[in-house]
C-alpha cells in the first residue's frame, strides 16, 4: 500500500486531499508545517509527498530542497500543490529543487489521484530498481571474491607446479624449462651462462643414520645456504634428491670461482641442527660456463654434461671441492 504525505497548513485541505485519495488506497500521513512535514517524511518514508508552498516558517521551496538533500529521504517524488496558477517562475524554480511534478489548487480529483498514483507507481519502480541494483552489486562483489579467489588457487597451483615442495626451491622441470628460454637467450645475444651442479655429499648416510626427517632438515637448510649466495635474477633449483642446480647469467670466471668457492666454505661450517643433534655436511660442486666449454657442440645438453663431469670428478677426487671445467685447467 502506497504510503502518501500530505504537506498544508489549511486543516480543510488536508481532510479534501486526504478523502479523495484515500478512495485509491493509500495510506494517508498529514503535516501542517514544513518543520512536521521534514520530520515524518524522514521517519515514514513516504512514497510520494504532495507539498503545498506557501506556509509559515518554513515554505515548501525549503521542504523540498532539504528532502532532495537528505540521503534517506531524496528519491522520494514530490509534487508541489500551488494557487499560483500557471506562475512559470514558480515552476522553475521548484523543478530546479527535484519537484517531479505540479498541481495547481483547487485541484480537480481525479487529475489529484491520477497525478499521485503515477508517482507512487514511478517511486515502486525505483524502489524495485534500486533492490535490483543494490542484488547486483552484492552479487558483483561476490563474483569479484570468487574470481579473486580463483585466481589465487590458479596462482597457487601454478606455484605448486613450479615448486618443490620441501625446499621452496624450483623444481627441476621449471629449471629446465627456464635454462632453455635463457640459453637461447644468451646464443642471440653473445652473454655467458654459468651451471654449478652441487651434491650432498655422503647424505644416505645423513639418511641412514637420522633418518629422513634429518635428510629433509639439511636438505632444508641447505636449499637456504644457496638462495643466499646468489642474486635475485639468477635460477636455484633442487635438481633431484641431494642434487642442486644453479644457473648464473652475465658473470666472469673468477666471480663464478669466488662463489661457488664461498657456497662450499658456507656449508662446510653451518652447523646443522636437528632435534638435539648436531650435523656438520659438505658439499661438491661442478661448475661449467658457456662460451669457455661446449665450442665443438654448443648447446645446453653439452653444459650440463661438463658441469655433471665436473661434479663427478669433484666426488671422485676427495669431495667437499669445487671443480670447474674443462677439467684440463682445474
Amino acid at each position: 500500500m502506497p504510503k502518501i504525505l500530505i504537506v498544508d497548513d489549511y486543516e480543510d485541505n488536508l481532510y479534501v486531499a486526504s478523502l479523495v485519495l484515500s478512495r485509491d488506497n493509500h495510506e494517508i500521513i498529514t503535516a501542517t508545517s514544513g518543520r512536521e512535514a521534514i520530520k515524518k517524511a524522514e521517519t515514514e518514508l513516504p512514497d510520494v509527498v504532495l507539498l503545498d508552498i506557501q506556509m509559515p516558517e518554513i515554505d515548501g521551496f525549503e521542504v523540498c530542497k532539504r528532502l532532495k538533500s537528505n540521503e534517506l529521504t531524496r528519491k522520494i517524488p514530490v509534487v508541489f500543490l500551488t494557487a499560483k496558477y500557471k506562475d512559470s517562475e514558480s515552476l522553475a524554480k521548484g523543478l530546479e529543487l527535484g519537484a517531479e511534478d505540479y498541481i495547481v489548487k483547487p485541484f480537480n480529483n481525479p487529475e489529484l489521484r491520477a497525478r499521485v498514483n503515477v508517482m507512487a507507481r514511478l517511486k515502486s519502480q525505483m524502489d524495485e530498481l534500486a533492490s535490483k541494483n543494490q542484488e547486483l552489486a552484492r552479487l558483483n562483489e561476490e563474483l569479484e571474491g570468487k574470481n579473486k579467489a580463483l585466481l589465487e588457487a590458479q596462482n597457487a597451483l601454478q606455484e605448486l607446479a613450479i615448486t618443490d615442495p620441501l625446499t621452496g626451491l624450483h623444481n627441476r622441470r621449471y629449471f629446465t624449462e627456464r635454462l632453455h628460454e635463457e640459453f637461447l637467450l644468451t646464443q642471440r645475444e653473445k652473454h655467458s651462462i654459468t651451471l654449478m651442479i652441487l651434491d650432498i655429499d655422503h647424505f644416505k648416510r645423513i639418511n641412514d643414520t637420522y633418518g629422513h626427517q634429518g635428510g629433509d632438515q639439511v636438505l632444508t637448510e641447505f636449499a637456504t645456504i644457496l638462495k643466499k649466495n646468489v642474486r635475485q635474477h639468477e635460477i636455484v633449483a633442487r635438481y633431484g634428491g641431494e642434487e642442486f642446480i644453479i644457473a648464473m647469467f652475465h658473470i666472469d670466471d673468477s666471480a663464478v670461482r669466488t662463489i661457488s668457492e664461498r657456497i662450499r666454505v658456507d656449508v662446510e661450517q653451518h652447523v646443522f641442527e636437528f632435534g638435539d643433534q648436531q650435523l656438520h655436511v659438505t658439499c661438491s660442486i661442478g661448475v661449467a660456463s658457456y662460451p669457455t666449454v661446449c665450442q665443438d657442440d654448443a648447446s645446453l645438453d653439452a653444459l650440463v654434461r661438463e658441469a655433471d663431469t665436473a661434479l663427478y670428478h669433484a666426488k671422485e677426487t676427495g669431495r667437499n671441492r669445487v671443480v670447474c671445467a674443462p677439467l684440463a685447467s682445474s
